[in-house]
């Protein structure tokens, strides 16, 4: 637009200040309308006159243009008017949902995650936390900030954290940050969701085996301890009757390894077997176990 053209815009639809409200509002009911182009020609024109005349635009203006540019498919443009809507000192939680959305989308991983930290720092009831929170997860995860990644897990909603990759994630996070309770209940989590995730199948089948292997061990240490007759009877009486634990704990990495074929899975089972006096078995899992 002229100069010229700029000056009658203000002096004849935006003239006064009483106009220029009017010319703002026409502009704001073009925008609820969905017309965001005729929209966007109306910001424009009321923006175009505050710089003919040397005044200072007010940054809710580009704000707004940038708004109509954003839903007119034009994103990129949208951030430089917002850009320049901060730089004004002007924010609202509408454009830095658009700002961290768009940038997500285009793979631009500083300036999403400079968004996300804004929304955060600036709205933190605002109605996207939610999904802020996740986003900031993911990002703090990936860059193996687990201490900030563990704290956004704790503020996600249920949605996120009901999902298996999520959880798999936190479960990372819980072993850095040496959180072991915290990691056994989600890999049981885990489990519950999928008995034939890795991790809630592992930490099953784990938890089973070493407190029967713990109650085997307790049981021989106290005949070794004081070697006769009636111990030794004692020690065979509780070993037998940790049959029925050894024969669920074989079953579970059975499981495990048909599904995963890990030798370390093999090796437990081998030592199962042996317990179980099951020599054959025992010998054909140590052999996977070394492949």
């Amino acid at each position: 637009m002229s100069v010229l053209v700029a000056m009658t815009v203000m002096h004849a639809s935006c003239g006064g200040s009483k106009n220029i409200v009017v010319a703002t509002r026409d502009a704001d009911l073009l925008y609820y309308q969905k017309d965001y182009v005729g929209a966007f020609d109306k910001y424009s024109q009321i923006i175009e006159a505050y710089v003919s005349k040397k005044e200072p635009v007010p940054g809710d203006l580009y704000a707004s243009a940038g708004k109509c540019l954003f839903y007119s498919q034009s994103e990129s443009a949208a951030m430089n008017y917002f850009n320049i809507a901060e730089s004004l000192g002007y924010g609202d939680e509408h454009i830095v949902t658009l700002e961290m959305k768009h940038y997500a989308e285009v793979g631009n991983d500083k300036k999403e995650l400079e968004a996300l930290e804004k929304y955060s720092a600036l709205y933190p009831d605002g109605s996207e936390m939610g999904y802020v929170n996740y986003r900031l997860y993911m990002k703090y995860y990936k860059a193996g900030n687990f201490r900030k990644a563990h704290l956004r897990f704790q503020n996600m909603p249920d949605e996120y954290k009901d999902d298996i990759a999520v959880l798999e994630m936190q479960h990372d996070v819980c072993l850095h940050l040496g959180r072991a309770d915290e990691a056994g209940q989600i890999a049981r989590q885990l489990y519950n969701l999928n008995p034939n995730n890795l991790i809630g199948l592992s930490f099953v089948a784990e938890e089973l085996y070493n407190a029967v292997e713990e109650k085997y061990a307790a049981a021989v240490k106290a005949y070794e301890a004081k070697k006769n007759t009636a111990n030794y009877k004692a020690m065979k009486s509780k070993t037998a009757e940790l049959v029925p634990e050894f024969r669920r704990a074989k079953e579970y990495y059975i499981h495990l390894y048909d599904l995963y074929k890990r030798p370390h899975d093999a090796a437990i089972l081998s030592r199962i077997c042996t317990r179980l006096n099951e020599k054959q078995n025992a010998a054909y899992y140590d052999k996977l176990s070394k492949k």
